[in-house]
């Protein structure tokens, strides 16, 4: 782990014009810190965020764009957004993901197993209400999801300690998040075993293609972690995974610019093709008649089926996926 945290406690010439401080490591021999002027992203890359205004911190638990910190010099309040998949934490409270929540100086913030300190001689003002531009918005858009859903997760569940299950369904996520950053998705949520993942197709080029493509991959990825972690199906097997892939319109629910949720029969339809998909002699992957007519070469498909789905009532052509 590395941070590049910029320049470390002012000297007293600068020190009034220095609002606050972010200090890394807060009270450790490692200590360090950046000045806060006005707006701070701390974050893995912080793109598009330039040096005076970014602590970049090399971990892999922490997301890309983590969280802001803003300061509101007229009001004198300050104020702290999680932009993150994993989470925040202040003062030990983990935080509501994109709901600004005012920070007081001395509080403490943890994200991953880094720990920081807001540190301030302003921005004591306090206030109960939240900040006014915090706005949900809903859209609809054309959409290709992929859910990933663990074979005989209840069971595996049921006689599995909690935090071992925990443990090593994050080693395997983490994998996961990282095809899926490659393949330029968008993780909307994970709950249990199920693993969202969202392209909007006019935001991302070759969307279907590359959905197809991180769900191909994503079996790989499965088979190669699995061995090593302390899951087992019934049978004493390493655990497996199976993918629905569909396309087609959805409405997102957002948050100040941060994906929420996405509803809508697309959804349930990659939902319920993920719950079957790897069973019965099923493809691992399965994905839905719109998505095979759009995507790139380079996959081999197996002929349509029409199966019904749980809770509709219309049969679903589907096709198994796999590399060419």
């Amino acid at each position: 782990m590395g941070t590049d945290a910029g320049p470390a406690w002012p000297v007293s010439g600068d020190a009034g014009l220095i609002p606050g401080l972010l200090v890394i490591a807060p009270d450790q021999a490692d200590e360090r810190s950046t000045p806060v002027y006005d707006w701070l992203v701390v974050g893995r890359e912080c793109a598009g965020v330039d040096d005076r205004r970014r602590v970049v911190i090399d971990d892999p638990a922490i997301s890309r764009t983590h969280l802001e910190l803003w300061l509101d010099h007229e009001r004198d309040q300050a104020w702290l957004t999680d932009r993150s998949t994993n989470g925040t934490r202040i003062n030990g409270q983990r935080m509501e993901r994109s709901m600004p929540v005012q920070i007081k100086p001395g509080d403490r913030v943890r994200l991953g197993g880094i720990e920081l300190q807001f540190r301030s001689r302003r921005f004591t003002t306090v206030t109960t209400e939240r900040r006014s531009e915090t706005v949900r918005e809903i859209a609809v858009a054309d959409m290709v999801m992929v859910v990933g859903d663990i074979l005989s997760f209840s069971t595996i569940a049921e006689y599995t300690d909690d935090r071992v299950l925990l443990h090593n369904i994050d080693r395997l996520y983490a994998e996961l998040r990282q095809g899926l950053f490659r393949h330029h998705g968008t993780l909307s949520n994970y709950v249990g075993d199920a693993f969202f993942a969202t392209w909007e197709i006019a935001a991302v080029p070759d969307a279907v293609t590359a959905a197809v493509d991180f769900a191909v991959e994503a079996v790989d990825v499965v088979t190669r972690v699995a061995p090593g972690l302390e899951l087992r199906d019934p049978a004493g097997q390493p655990v497996r995974m199976g993918w629905g892939v569909a396309c087609g319109q959805a409405a997102m629910s957002l948050l100040t610019g941060m994906l929420v949720s996405v509803l809508g029969d697309t959804t349930n339809v990659a939902f319920r093709l993920s719950g079957i998909a790897g069973r019965d002699g099923r493809p691992d992957v399965l994905v839905t008649d719109a998505v095979h007519r759009a995507a790139a070469t380079g996959f081999t498909f197996t002929p349509p089926q029409a199966v019904q789905l749980k809770g509709r009532s219309q049969a679903v052509q589907a096709l198994g996926a796999s590399r060419r």
